[in-house]
């Protein structure tokens, strides 16, 4: 009895001596992380297409690194984290799950604001919430940040559709979004489309006095282009407000600068109408 009470307390006694051999070794290995490493095994993750692994592996690379003071591994961490987090917010969007698409794009917009690619995915789940407003703002932050990148065309793809936005709220008669939209897209560039969609939308609206100062921009905006039949239209939409002012000769004026076939006849009969009163 006393022989097999020695032996369980022996076996008691080595689980215990390995259980502490495995705590050491955990330590040990823990403190052994470098930054580097943690970042190569993140590196590995992504190259195998697992982002959701290397995402949070990049992370801790660039926590490391800080505490390290290695500039070269916090430099190289936050750009393919951000790639990471770019194909991370991208499956999730894809599969509707919008927030935490969201909480992934943040992570990768901050770990490299130069990056553009996250700022367009949130924009397309800011869209797809029906933020209709902040989508098209950040859509423009995008297309500013590929142009800035050397992607050019890919920049202005995404400011046309966010001009096309403008239009499609115009044509939708939801005037009050179309103003929004509108403004909103003006403080990114000036454009003649736009400035013909805000005088059309405040018309409609009644306020013709804005709806005056955007048909001209537009005018002027467009001073360049060689499209008459545009240009034509802007000039429509110029006599059309005069019109609603009771300016009739500035009305008159307006028409008489239109010269293309599409909107030449009404323009005549506009100028018919109000030259008799």
């Amino acid at each position: 009895m006393d022989n097999q009470n020695r032996t369980m307390k022996n076996i008691l006694r080595l689980f215990t001596l390995f259980f502490a051999l495995l705590l050491m070794v955990g330590t040990i290995a823990a403190q052994d992380k470098s930054a580097a490493s943690v970042y190569n095994e993140g590196l590995a993750m992504l190259k195998a297409k697992n982002f959701e692994a290397g995402l949070p592996l990049m992370e801790e690379a660039v926590t490391l690194a800080e505490a390290e003071e290695n500039e070269q591994v916090i430099n190289l961490a936050k750009k393919n984290g951000s790639v990471a987090a770019y194909n991370v917010g991208n499956t999730k969007r894809k599969a509707k799950m919008y927030e935490e698409a969201l909480i992934a794009f943040e992570k990768g917009m901050e770990m490299n604001p130069e990056y553009p690619s996250n700022f367009f995915g949130k924009a397309q789940v800011l869209e797809a919430q029906g933020e209709e407003l902040e989508a098209l703002k950040m859509h423009l932050v995008a297309a500013g940040k590929y142009i800035e990148s050397g992607k050019a065309k890919r920049g202005e793809k995404i400011t046309n559709k966010a001009k096309n936005d403008v239009g499609r709220a115009y044509v939708g008669k939801n005037y009050d979004l179309a103003i929004s939209l509108g403004t909103a897209f003006l403080e990114f560039e000036d454009n003649a489309e736009v400035h013909y969609y805000l005088a059309q939308a405040y018309s409609e609206k009644g306020d013709n006095d804005t709806a005056l100062v955007h048909a001209e921009k537009a005018i002027d905006v467009s001073a360049q282009d060689d499209d008459g039949e545009t240009k034509d239209k802007y000039y429509y939409a110029k006599g059309t407000v005069l019109e609603n002012l009771g300016k009739n000769g500035e009305a008159v004026e307006a028409f008489k600068m239109i010269t293309g076939a599409k909107y030449k006849k009404n323009a005549e009969h506009k100028i018919q109408k109000l030259g008799s009163k």
